[in-house]
């Protein structure tokens, strides 16, 4: 844990409000499949999957990432964010909107259009400047801290793409949908997610995974590729091509699974081996949507096998995993808050062990599976997948409601607390 500044660590609750929503909206998508069934999974463009698309993509990634950043920047980056104390209205809003598009998604009206215009674009695009001052004023890595950037301008324009979108729903302007869409999809996914994920993990996966550092001079060179393939895949989209795209931003996002999998290979210290199998299992779902990508041409209900494998299996394990090891951390410096100096409390690996977390992986990958077998059969596996996404996000969320639970009933043993 060398190099990170507790001192400017938030208070838990900013990051934990994010990460717990994180987990309750991938329970609402389960429940969402398991209640509309195979019309979630017929075609990329229905009302009903797209609900389900958000529902990921901003329910489960964005509240995860927001949290998480909210915890990463002050303390591992040299980053404080200038808006500490409106996180929790940051989190209402941006929660609150939500539901606001999924209604419009399925029932488009000005009202709900607009609504969710307001909730949902205000606090990610605050969050997204704050972030980008923060990481400009910064004096951490400064290749993290590119990364980081770039990251945050992709999410400013994925949310103009966005309302650019929301505009012509409701009908106030003329657009070619299919172009936007894919546009929107390519710069959330790949620029502020992958992007994110590339320049958050350069410092966590060798912290917590025991892997070796990676050099700025990689980092970089990875973020030029990525920067590469976004500009000649929006490029590409502008003239109406559809099938290139997808090929070029497959190549970062296989160099970056590769290069996580080699150096959980290579470990000198190999430890949380937990987290290194949500990391293996999310890497390897990655990297096999960008070799479908990359395929030619496409297996029937390609592109749908491609966005499950991206939206639902991948990206959630790469975040889950993450997701539980500061939530131990998070209760962990909640108890350090709480007790005098000197009195021992329990360790990370305590508040959240290692089997619970196997079993909680043990069912995202049932879950995913299904989810895979509905794709190919939506009538006959459909539901059943459902179920078992509500079922592992839901045991997700009750394993951090209890390791919280314990944070905050622990008392130390009598005579302890003196300083030392």
């Amino acid at each position: 844990m060398s190099g990170l500044v507790f001192a400017q660590a938030p208070p838990p609750g900013q990051p934990l409000r994010f990460l717990l929503s994180s987990l309750g909206w991938g329970t609402g998508a389960g429940l969402w499949l398991l209640w509309v069934g195979e019309t979630a999974l017929l075609t990329r463009w229905a009302p009903h999957t797209l609900v389900l698309v958000h529902l990921f993509t901003l329910g489960v990634l964005g509240n995860a990432m927001l949290g998480s950043l909210f915890q990463f920047l002050p303390v591992a980056a040299g980053c404080p964010l200038p808006l500490p104390r409106h996180a929790p209205w940051l989190h209402a809003a941006f929660n609150a909107g939500l539901p606001c598009l999924l209604a419009s998604l399925v029932f488009p009206s000005p009202v709900l259009v607009g609504g969710s215009s307001l909730l949902l674009a205000t606090p990610l695009a605050l969050f997204a400047l704050c972030g980008l001052l923060a990481v400009v004023r910064g004096n951490g890595p400064r290749a993290p801290r590119l990364g980081i950037g770039i990251a945050l301008v992709c999410l400013l324009a994925t949310i103009v793409l966005g309302l650019a979108l929301l505009a012509a729903l409701a009908g106030w302007w003329r657009l070619p949908l299919d172009r936007i869409t894919h546009l929107h999809a390519a710069l959330g996914l790949s620029g502020w997610t992958l992007a994110l994920l590339g320049a958050v993990g350069s410092v966590t996966v060798p912290m917590l995974q025991g892997t070796r550092r990676i050099p700025d001079a990689g980092l970089l060179a990875w973020l030029c590729v990525l920067i590469v393939a976004l500009a000649c895949a929006v490029r590409a989209l502008l003239l109406g091509e559809s099938a290139l795209p997808a090929r070029m931003l497959a190549l970062p996002g296989l160099g970056f699974c590769i290069a996580v999998l080699l150096l959980q290979q290579r470990a000198p210290h190999s430890r949380n081996p937990v987290l290194r199998r949500f990391w293996q299992a999310g890497c390897m779902a990655l990297a096999l949507a960008c070799l479908l990508g990359l395929a030619s041409p496409w297996p029937p209900r390609g592109l749908l096998l491609i966005g499950a494998l991206v939206i639902a299996i991948g990206l959630p394990l790469l975040v889950l995993g993450m997701l539980l090891e500061i939530i131990g951390f998070l209760a962990w410096i909640e108890l350090r808050r709480r007790h005098a100096r000197g009195v021992r409390v329990p360790g990370v690996d305590r508040l959240l062990d290692d089997a619970r977390k196997q079993r909680l992986l043990y069912l995202h990958l049932l879950a995913a599976c299904l989810l895979l077998a509905a794709i190919w059969q939506p009538s006959a596996f459909a539901r059943l997948a459902g179920a078992a996404l509500a079922l592992a996000w839901g045991a997700s969320g009750w394993a951090v409601l209890d390791c919280w639970r314990q944070a905050l009933r622990f008392r130390p043993a009598a005579g302890a607390g003196r300083p030392t």
